[in-house]
């Protein structure tokens, strides 16, 4: 193990970096994000809050209506490709040399999104998203960490779904992301490094023989630092009314709940590591470096691991999620910070309210001095069928009863309708949105107007979601041409049904396909309304191809129509699930379907084996066997009258034959289809 890559000053300057970094999530960010939750959850108290009897949590519906106008079905990739062809190195079945070989694009960009479409099933990727999305929301940003759990960084994951040799995504808290403290969050691609903060119990790392720890030098931490107190929160306020309370004095760690040889054992220890993800200086980088990921701790100088940044994606492994983005300002502005004030405001006067009405509701009794027992006096103060005894027989002039009632202040009321006002305009959250009918709404034609109106801040966010996705894929797919095996990427394109039928390899697997990925599905669907789409769709394409003029020009354009996709959208639409509605041709209906391809292919081969010139056409996996077969063998029968003999035709005949048995078998054996190797021609 290598850990002498770096020099001592520059380790000892990511050191000092690290420290400032955390210095500045722990100074501007952790109060922020401290603020929120306690909002959130409808904790929070400001300082002129304290005689408050009740909190409305108004941060949490507000939140609760952003999540599923900005994300939420499971998000979609569709790949196009920005050329026709790509060139890779593919071996020939004749010669059996590797050759320069030119490819549809269009194939591989759909092999590419069947493979990142399944890979976002399979490593949870909605679950994480979903949770960036409400950091976001919360926060000034959110961060969503990719990776590979590999021989060479992030091996430190923890996740029961997070296998070894796979391709991971998950959400990371932005007190735990850090980055070069030159740069802001907005422009981070200019950062010199970004890392995470894992903390690892200290057993687990010294046991790590992967790593270079030194064991005299690590002691680690006592962890479980998480401070619990709820219980005798309440109890205090219970026994000691509204006075202040000191949390401190109260709340405990959860190691204090265990016993002391634990507190000291190892069990209870942890090491805090920082996982860096390193940029070449500018003479590296000329020198073909491409950087580093390490692992360091405070508590050596050494770093427990480097390894050469070999990840065959384009920028930092981290992509962040920010709604208000503040270009010149070190960290974004979170969206509770846009209407906190205006929720105190409310909470204020809700108070104020309430107080108001109380006072306003109570009795007031007026007693004459004399004759008057204290008895009496506590009787009226209980309120319970009081009775109040006076000596004579009148009570005239001994007591009066009065009542405050209807002398609320209705400027209070008039108040809170302006301060709600205030805070939809600056939240964006209305009760139309949340759905609830607003009073004194005139027609449905002004709520759909006002709704109108209102979507530009959805739809503008929607579009950072949708953008954040892109990056978030593109990176994702870049990491499965480096690191999905072969094997898997056949058995998940295999499992699909392709149209692309032909021996998949290694090569074009990893080809490198310039594509453009589009993000769709984010929001819920409207079934009738992509039906109706579908279907005017269908008619416009079959009104093009059954007039000449437009079917002429599509095909001088290099263009053709396929109604097939079309077709069975609109049957899953309809939820029509009968496979044999709309299906492949089979292998013995295809006499009459014969394609003309295939008849030039064979005739191509035919003429070659005659004059004794190289197959064009060698037989592979995807060919109408049967219609090649007759061809071959009626000319071998000609041929064979004529008393000549052609050693290539009875090759390709061979194969072919050989072929077609492969393929009867595959259909005989419905449940297991194995990926048979087509047999291999040889040079005559």
């Amino acid at each position: 193990m290598q850990t002498d890559k770096l020099s001592d000053e520059r380790l000892i300057t990511l050191k000092n970096e690290i420290d400032m970094a955390e210095a500045l999530n722990k100074e501007e960010l952790e109060p922020i994000i401290a603020e929120s939750l306690q909002r959130y959850v409808g904790e929070f108290v400001p300082v002129f809050g304290g005689d408050w009897d009740i909190i409305l949590n108004e941060v949490y519906p507000i939140i609760q209506s952003n999540l599923p106008s900005i994300f939420f079905r499971n998000p979609r990739a569709f790949l196009k490709p920005r050329n026709k062809t790509y060139i890779v190195k593919k071996r020939n079945p004749i010669s059996g040399q590797k050759e320069d070989t030119e490819l549809d694009s269009a194939l591989s960009a759909k092999t590419q999104e069947h493979i990142l479409n399944y890979l976002l099933t399979e490593i949870k990727y909605k679950p994480e998203v979903r949770r960036v999305l409400l950091d976001a929301l919360l926060f000034p940003h959110g961060v969503l960490w990719h990776g590979y759990k590999g021989d060479f960084g992030m091996t430190e994951e923890q996740s029961i779904f997070i296998k070894d040799e796979t391709i991971f995504v998950k959400r990371t808290s932005p007190l735990r992301f850090l980055k070069d403290p030159n740069v802001q969050i907005s422009n981070i691609a200019e950062g010199k490094w970004v890392g995470r903060i894992i903390d690892i119990p200290l057993v687990d790392l010294v046991e790590d023989n992967r790593l270079d720890v030194d064991k005299q030098l690590i002691k680690g931490y006592k962890g479980f630092g998480d401070r619990v107190g709820s219980n005798s929160e309440k109890q205090y306020r219970q026994t000691g009314g509204k006075d202040s309370l000191v949390l401190s004095s109260i709340r405990k760690n959860l190691l204090d709940f265990t016993s002391k040889d634990f507190q000291e054992s190892r069990a209870a220890k942890f090491v805090r590591l920082y996982e860096l993800y390193l940029r070449p200086n500018k003479k590296e980088a000329r020198d073909g470096s491409q950087g580093w990921i390490l692992l360091l701790t405070n508590e050596q100088k050494k770093p427990l691991r480097i390894n050469d940044w070999n990840i065959k994606a384009e920028g930092f492994p981290s992509h962040i999620l920010q709604f208000n983005e503040l270009p010149d300002a070190m960290f974004g502005l979170a969206d509770v910070s846009t209407y906190k004030d205006v929720a105190d405001q409310k909470n204020t006067v809700v108070n104020l309210q309430l107080r108001n009405a109380q006072e306003n509701s109570k009795v007031w009794v007026a007693l004459a001095k004399s004759g008057t027992a204290e008895e009496d006096i506590e009787h009226i103060r209980k309120g319970e069928q009081s009775i109040v005894m006076f000596e004579g027989d009148t009570v005239q002039g001994k007591m009066m009863v009065a009542s405050g009632g209807g002398q609320a202040s209705s400027e209070l009321y008039l108040l809170d309708q302006r301060i709600q006002k205030n805070l939809e305009d600056k939240s964006g959250v209305t009760d139309l949105k949340r759905g609830f009918l607003q009073s004194g709404e005139e027609s449905a034609a002004s709520v759909k107007l006002r709704a109108a109106g209102g979507s530009a801040r959805p739809a503008y966010r929607q579009d950072i979601m949708a953008d954040f996705l892109k990056d978030s894929f593109t990176f994702l797919n870049q990491l499965s041409k480096q690191f999905i095996p072969y094997d898997k990427a056949v058995r998940i394109v295999g499992s699909l049904d392709l149209e692309w039928s032909e021996e998949l390899s290694e090569e074009e697997l990893q080809a490198d396909v310039d594509v453009e990925i589009d993000v769709y599905s984010m929001l819920p669907e409207n079934p009738e309304k992509e039906l109706q789409e579908l279907n005017s769709l269908l008619v416009m394409m079959f009104e093009g191809l059954r007039d000449p003029v437009i079917a002429q020009k599509i095909a001088q354009e290099g263009k053709v129509i396929n109604l097939s996709p079309v077709i069975e959208q609109i049957l899953l639409r309809m939820k029509i699930r009968n496979p044999d509605i709309f299906r492949n041709i089979k292998p013995e209906e295809s006499q009459g379907f014969v394609s003309v391809q295939q008849i030039r292919e064979a005739r191509e081969n035919v003429n070659a084996s005659v004059r004794g010139a190289q197959i064009p056409f060698p037989p592979k996996p995807g060919d109408d066997h049967i219609a090649k077969l007759e061809v071959y063998t009626s000319i071998k029968a000609l041929l064979d009258e004529a008393g000549q003999i052609s050693d290539a035709l009875n090759q390709l005949i061979q194969i072919q034959t050989a072929l077609l048995e492969q393929e009867q078998q595959k259909q005989a054996a419905p449940g297991n289809k194995p990926r048979l190797k087509a047999p291999q021609m040889q040079v005559l």
